[in-house]
């Protein structure tokens, strides 16, 4: 059976959002604000796939780990609290040729229609390949709000040993928050949340 994800949309759609310039040694990045709903309806994972196992030897294609369900289920909670941020980026790959950036006017705009053509030629839900960010974006799916605006950082038209790199890069530099510390900053929110609840019954 076809994946829905697979198909083609019969129209063109297009989605615009401001969005500046960034030059860095890897080359330009594009950095925007991008609604909950546009990027859950543009961004897919591709996930780390088993395409071959021998008794030695597995062969895999992509550069994303499985979503961990306990990880989407939490941020799927917390993104309806009154407090809920993302602050940091969600990272992309668009392919140059579905991408479209416009210096005087800071704006992006992608489609499922190649640049120079007329008819859509990718799904729409395909156009942007999510390097960082999964599980935040999975738990935007279940965000009950009206507004929801995610800061994106983007890589237009990045091979995939670069998108591999960046993910990589990412995922193993970064230094994780010391987990009693993040529990102890919970005490100086202003609004309540169940950890908020929970750090202050510990303490007393």
């Amino acid at each position: 059976m076809e994946n829905e994800l697979d198909l083609v949309d019969p129209d063109p759609i297009r989605h615009e959002f401001t969005c500046i310039r960034a030059s860095q040694p890897i080359g330009d990045i594009f950095i925007a604000s991008i609604p909950f709903k546009t990027l859950v309806r543009i961004s897919h994972f591709d996930v780390r796939r088993v395409l071959q196992e021998e008794r030695d030897v597995e062969r895999y294609l992509g550069i994303q780990r499985p979503l961990e369900d306990i990880r989407v289920r939490s941020l799927s909670e917390y993104v309806n609290y009154k407090d809920a941020s993302f602050p940091t980026s969600v990272i992309l790959a668009v392919h140059e040729e579905y991408a479209t950036f416009n210096e005087n006017a800071n704006s992006m705009t992608v489609s499922n229609i190649r640049n120079g053509e007329t008819k859509p030629s990718i799904p729409i839900g395909k156009l942007a390949r999510v390097l960082d960010g999964q599980h935040r974006i999975a738990g935007l799916t279940a965000f009950n709000g009206a507004t929801f605006d995610v800061p994106v950082t983007i890589f237009v038209g990045a091979d995939i040993s670069d998108q591999a790199h960046i993910f990589a890069t990412v995922n193993l530099e970064q230094t994780k928050v010391n987990k009693s510390l993040a529990y102890d900053l919970f005490s100086l929110a202003r609004t309540r949340s169940p950890q908020k609840t929970c750090h202050n019954i510990a303490l007393h």
